[in-house]
C-alpha cells in the first residue's frame, strides 16, 4: 500500500476485521519511506488516546529488497494497544527527520464491551513544570513555527503512552543505562547493561536511536554479580555490554533506544527497547530563550490552548496557579539571564603599568595531562617565571605527565586531595573541606592564577587569604550545565562567586566571554589574545624531516596523512571523524587508486570511549586509521601531517589550530565557539560539528588541494595567525594583567 509522501507500508498483524477484544492487542507491519529518506518514530491514535510504537525493527528479506542490503534503516514496526470501550477510530502517524507527524493509515474499529473505560488524561496543572520548558526549547529551535503548533506537538507527545521491551527467554538481561533519563555528552548516549542467552552464543550487540546510525557495543565483558540470581545461566560471568550511541540533534522526546543481539546463526533479535528523555550535560543543546516574563506567558497560554484541543483538563484554579509558579521557578533556574553585553577591559602593555616585583605566583590548574589547557598555562607560567624576581609554583588536584614538565622547568608541583571539597553538599561544607586540604603559606604569595573554570576553588583560597587572583576561562559551556555531573547544585553559586571575586577573569575568545557576561558585576572581564611560539615552531620544522618523524612513530612515510590531534574523548568528536572515514572508504579508493591515504588520531587515553572507537575501526574494516597515545612530543605530529582536522563539539580558543596554522598545515575544523575568531572561510575548511557528511566533503576538498599542490588556505591561515597571535605580541599583555593585579593589591 502507498500512503502519504509516497511511503509504502503494510499493516500485516491486527485483530480480525479490526474488532479489538478487551485487553492488549498487537498491531504490526512495515513502512518504507523511500531512498535516502526514513521514519524516525511512529504513534497510533485511538480516538483521543496516543500510543507510541516500536519502529525500525529488522524485516529480513524486505529490508534487502528496498535497500539492497540488510539495513538500517529497518522497515518493521509494532504497536501494543489497549483500546477503550466505545473507541471507533484508529489512526497511524509517522514522524520524519524534520519532526513533522503525518497520518498514513486510518480505519474504523470496534471494541469489546468488556474493555477498559475511557479515562481522561491527567490535568494540565500537574505537568506544567516539565511542559513549559519543552515548549520554550522547541520554539527556540523552530522560531518560525506558531506557538500553537509547537504547543500541540508537546501536548500530543506528552499524551502518548510509551512501549518498552525487555529480553524474552532464552535471552536474559537488564538495561541499566539509560532509564527514564538519558544523559548526552556531545551527541552521544551512554548505554550499559548485561545480556546472555541460554542456548546460543551472542556474536554482536548493537544499538541505535537514530534510524540509520547503528553502533556496535562492547560486549562479553566481565560481570560477577549475575550468578546470585541466575546461577545456571551460561555466559553470565561475561555478559556485560557498554558503549555509546549517536543521537540526532532533532530527536523527538521521549526518544527510543533499541538494543539488538545478533546470534552466531545470523538471527537478529530485539533485546531491549527503552523510551527516555534526552538531557544534554555537555555539548550543543537546544537552549531555553533568554529569561522573559512575556515569553513565559506566551508558552503558558499556548499550552492552555493545546490542552483544550486535545481534551486535557486544566485542573482547578488553585492547581493551575501553583503549577504556574513551579513552572516559572523552573524557567528562572534554567534560562540564561540577559547578558549585560559589557565591553571587556582593555589590555595594556607592560610599559603602561608599574610592576611591583617580585611576583611570587601560585598557578592552580585542573589537571596535569597532556592537554591544551595545561600546555597553555605552562607556557604562560614559564614566561612569568622568567621575569626578574618572579617565581612560580603549581598546585593541582589531579597529577599527570606534565608534573615532570613543570618540575624540570623549575616550577615545583604540589598535588592536593580535593575530593571531599568536590563532594560537598553545601557552601559551608565546601569551604571547610577546602581549608582542610590546602595548608599553604600565604606570606610568600603575591598572586594566584587559576587555570580553567574547574579551578574555581583556587579563587576562593586566594579570596580567603586576601590575595589577588586571575581566573583563566577556557570553557564555553554555562556553569550549571557544565558542573551538573561534577558537583552538587548547591555549589553552583560558589563557582559563580569565583568569577566575581577574581581581580580579572581572562578570556581568549569573546564567544566564551559572552557565555559568562552576566557574572561581570565588577567589570573584571578582560579579553586577551592567545599565542603561538612561532620561532620554536619554525626551528622545529627546520630541524625535523617529515619522513624521519613518521618512521620514529611507526607510520608510513609515503602515505597522505590526515591528523586529528586532541584528547580522545566525546568533546573532541573522534567518533564523527571515524564516521567520515567509513563514509569515504570506497570513494577514496576509487578516486585515488594506488594512493595511500591514512588517518591518525593523536591523544588516545584508556577508557570505554577509546575501546568503542577501536571496535568501530575493526567493524568497518578501517585498517588505514590509527590511534597514538597522548604525547608530550606533539610538535612531531604537526610536522609529519599533511592535513590537520579538528572535529570538536566545543572549544574556546584551541591552541592546536594556532599551532597547525604555524606549521603551514591545511586545516579542516568545526565552527564552534572561538574558532570563528581564529580562522576565516578562505583560511580553512570550516564545517558544523557532528556532521560526518560535511566533514567528508571537507576531507575530499583538502585532498584535491593537496594533490594539486594548492597551499593558498594554509598560507593565509599562517599569515593571519602570525599577525594576530604572535607570542611576542600576546605575552606582554598577559604579563601586564598579572602585574596590574599584584600592583593593585599593594596600594
Amino acid at each position: 500500500m502507498t500512503g502519504a509522501h509516497g511511503w509504502q507500508f503494510s499493516v500485516e498483524i491486527h485483530p480480525p476485521d479490526w474488532r479489538f477484544p478487551s485487553g492488549h492487542s498487537w498491531v504490526a507491519g512495515w513502512i518504507y519511506a523511500g531512498e535516502h529518506r526514513f521514519i524516525t518514530d511512529l504513534r497510533a491514535w485511538i480516538d483521543g488516546r496516543a500510543f507510541l510504537g516500536l519502529p525500525g525493527l529488522p524485516k529480513p528479506g524486505l529490508d534487502d529488497k528496498f535497500l539492497g542490503r540488510p539495513g538500517p534503516p529497518y522497515a518493521g514496526f509494532v504497536f501494543r494497544l489497549e483500546p477503550h470501550r466505545g473507541a471507533q477510530l484508529l489512526r497511524l502517524e509517522a514522524r520524519d527527520p524534520a519532526g513533522c507527524w503525518t497520518e498514513f493509515f486510518r480505519t474504523a474499529i470496534t471494541v469489546d464491551d468488556q474493555a477498559i473505560p475511557y479515562a481522561a488524561p491527567a490535568a494540565l496543572g500537574g505537568r506544567l513544570a516539565e511542559l513549559v520548558p519543552a515548549v520554550l526549547r522547541l520554539h527556540a529551535q523552530r522560531p518560525a513555527a506558531p506557538w500553537a503548533v509547537v504547543a500541540d506537538e508537546i501536548i500530543s507527545s506528552a499524551l502518548a503512552e510509551p512501549l518498552n521491551a525487555l529480553p524474552v527467554p532464552p535471552f536474559h538481561g537488564a538495561l541499566e543505562e539509560p532509564r527514564d533519563t538519558g544523559w548526552l555528552r556531545y551527541g552521544r548516549l551512554s548505554v550499559t547493561g548485561w545480556l546472555a542467552h541460554r542456548t546460543a552464543k551472542i556474536k554482536r550487540i548493537t544499538a541505535l536511536v537514530d534510524a540509520v546510525q547503528e553502533s556496535v557495543l562492547l560486549h562479553a565483558l566481565p560481570r560477577d554479580d549475575i550468578g546470585g540470581v541466575f546461577a545456571d545461566l551460561p555466559g553470565r560471568d561475561r555478559s556485560q555490554f557498554v558503549g555509546h550511541v549517536d543521537l540526532p540533534a532533532n530527536q523527538s522526546a521521549p526518544a527510543l533506544l533499541k538494543v539488538f543481539a545478533e546470534l552466531e546463526n545470523g538471527e537478529k533479535h530485539l533485546a531491549f527497547a527503552q523510551r527516555f528523555n534526552p538531557k544534554v550535560i555537555a555539548g550543543a543543546a537546544i537552549a531555553l530563550p533568554t529569561l522573559s516574563r512575556t515569553t513565559f506567558a506566551r508558552a503558558l497560554w499556548a499550552l492552555r490552548g493545546a490542552a483544550g484541543r486535545y481534551g486535557v483538563p486544566l485542573g482547578s484554579g488553585q492547581e493551575l496557579l501553583r503549577a504556574t509558579q513551579l513552572a516559572w521557578q523552573a524557567f528562572l533556574a534554567e534560562a540564561p539571564p540577559r547578558a549585560r553585553r559589557s565591553k571587556p577591559a582593555r589590555p595594556r602593555r607592560v610599559g603602561d603599568t608599574a610592576l611591583h616585583l617580585p611576583m611570587r605566583i601560585i598557578v592552580a590548574t585542573h589537571n596535569l595531562n597532556f592537554e591544551g589547557a595545561p600546555w597553555f598555562i605552562f607556557e604562560l607560567a614559564r614566561f612569568l617565571a622568567a621575569q626578574p624576581g618572579a617565581s612560580v609554583r603549581v598546585i593541582t588536584p589531579q597529577d599527570g605527565p606534565m608534573n615532570r614538565v613543570f618540575t624540570e622547568a623549575g616550577m615545583p608541583v604540589t598535588v592536593l586531595d580535593l575530593a571531599k571539597a568536590f563532594r560537598a553538599k553545601s557552601e559551608q561544607e565546601f569551604h571547610a573541606a577546602l581549608a582542610a586540604a590546602t595548608k599553604l603559606n600565604w606570606d610568600d604569595v603575591d598572586l594566584v592564577i587559576a587555570n580553567t573554570m574547574v579551578s574555581f576553588w583556587a579563587i576562593h583560597l586566594a579570596h580567603a587569604a586576601g590575595k589577588p587572583a586571575l581566573l583563566y576561562v577556557h570553557e564555553s559551556s554555562p556553569i550549571r550545565r557544565f558542573f551538573e555531573p561534577i558537583i552538587s547544585a548547591a555549589l553552583f553559586p560558589v563557582v559563580e562567586d569565583a568569577f566575581r571575586w577574581a581581580q580579572r577573569v581572562v578570556y581568549t575568545a569573546d564567544s566564551s566571554r559572552l557565555v559568562f557576561d552576566y557574572l561581570n558585576d565588577r567589570s573584571n572581564a578582560v579579553l586577551l589574545p592567545s599565542w603561538v611560539d612561532v620561532a620554536r615552531v619554525d626551528a622545529f620544522a627546520a630541524a625535523h624531516h617529515k619522513a624521519d618523524l613518521r618512521r620514529k612513530h611507526g607510520l608510513d612515510p609515503d602515505a597522505v596523512l590526515i591528523v586529528n590531534i586532541g584528547s580522545v574523548c566525546e568533546r573532541k568528536g573522534q567518533h564523527i571523524f571515524i564516521r567520515a572515514i567509513e563514509l569515504l572508504k570506497e570513494e577514496l579508493r576509487i578516486t585515488y587508486p594506488g594512493k595511500k591515504i591514512h588517518f591518525l588520531m593523536v591523544g588516545a587515553r584508556a577508557g570505554v570511549y577509546l575501546d568503542a572507537l577501536k571496535q568501530e575501526l575493526i567493524l568497518y574494516g578501517l585498517d588505514h586509521a590509527f590511534f597514538i597515545p597522548e604525547s608530550g612530543e606533539i610538535y612531531d605530529f604537526y610536522q609529519l601531517a599533511d592535513v590537520f582536522a579538528c572535529t570538536s563539539f566545543e572549544e574556546s580558543f584551541p591552541r592546536v589550530l594556532l599551532e597547525s596554522a604555524a606549521f603551514r598545515l591545511p586545516i579542516i575544523t568545526t565552527n564552534v565557539n572561538g574558532i570563528a575568531e581564529m580562522l576565516a572561510a578562505d583560511e580553512a575548511w570550516i564545517i558544523p560539528p557532528g556532521d560526518r557528511y560535511q566533514l567528508g566533503d571537507a576531507i575530499k576538498q583538502s585532498l584535491v588541494a593537496h594533490f594539486a599542490g594548492d597551499t593558498r588556505r594554509a598560507d593565509k591561515a599562517r599569515a593571519s595567525v602570525l599577525r594576530r597571535f604572535h607570542e611576542a605580541n600576546s605575552m606582554p599583555l598577559h604579563l601586564a594583567v598579572a602585574g596590574e593585579a599584584v600592583s593593585s593589591s599593594r596600594r
